[in-house]
């Protein structure tokens, strides 16, 4: 079958379809909306015609009478003539007046199928609503787990924070901060390297832990914080505490948003 015999047949199927849909009369006296788009081809081109429909149909249909035959014969004539451009565009609003018109028609003479996409739209709705209380249910394990792992806050503290290292290192080359984050937990991490700090877990009054995929850190603190024992490799110890942190530091460190 050829190409252009291909659009006959298919220009044909449209029509068949309308014409099997009770469309509602149309008043007398309306334009044609056939003419008015081919009116709107021929003097301002296709591009306009296919914005002038878009302006119409839907919005503005009730100003038309929709006839489908005039549109058909529109279309086929272009083809006819070589000007598949043209064609195909009037195929395309074609295409979207019988889908409608369909559509219509199915709402309106088959209640069961319009009961049935109203139950697929609310179970759509109500999968959409369990997915949202499964993502937020997920979400408080998640929040519960991270607390649980991260122990509890704590507010005695501050006597740990300061700068530490060998005092005999005067050049630093290998010294720890340790601070404490504005929600009650110590966080300490290497001056020398830039890596993100290390936020501890209390496993007991003066003994913090900390394990990542790459890290496992225990520390443990003098009362006083004097002194910090550690097993980081490749770092003296104990470490002393060498002094407080910087001024121009801020007193606690917030949490990092995820």
């Amino acid at each position: 079958m050829s190409g252009f015999s291909r659009i006959v047949r298919h220009f044909g199927c449209l029509l068949l379809c309308v014409c099997m849909i009770n469309a509602p009369a149309m008043a007398e006296g309306m334009p044609l909306l056939s003419e008015e788009i081919g009116a709107v081809i021929e003097t301002q081109g296709i591009a306009a015609a296919k914005q002038r429909f878009t302006e119409i149909y839907p919005a503005r249909q009730d100003e038309y009478e929709i006839d489908v035959q005039g549109m058909m014969n529109l279309g086929s004539g272009y083809i006819q003539s070589g000007n598949m451009e043209l064609g195909m565009a009037v195929m395309e609003m074609m295409t979207t007046i019988s889908t409608d018109m369909v559509q219509k028609s199915m709402n309106s003479y088959s209640p069961e199928m319009a009961q049935m996409q109203n139950k697929a739209r609310e179970a759509e709705l109500a999968a959409q609503e369990q997915t949202k209380i499964d993502r937020e249910e997920e979400k408080r394990i998640q929040q519960q787990a991270e607390a649980r792992a991260r122990g509890k806050a704590r507010q005695d503290l501050d006597r740990f924070v300061g700068i530490f290292g060998d005092p005999a290192d005067t050049g630093r080359s290998r010294t720890l901060f340790v601070t404490v984050s504005c929600d009650g937990y110590l966080v300490t991490g290497p001056l020398w390297a830039d890596v993100s700090p290390w936020w501890m877990r209390s496993a007991a009054d003066t003994v913090f832990t900390y394990s990542d995929s790459f890290t496992n850190l225990s520390m443990e603190f003098k009362a006083d914080g004097s002194k910090l024992t550690h097993d980081l490799e490749g770092v003296k110890s104990p470490l002393e505490r060498l002094g407080p942190l910087p001024a121009e530091w801020e007193s606690c460190l917030e949490r990092p948003l995820r």
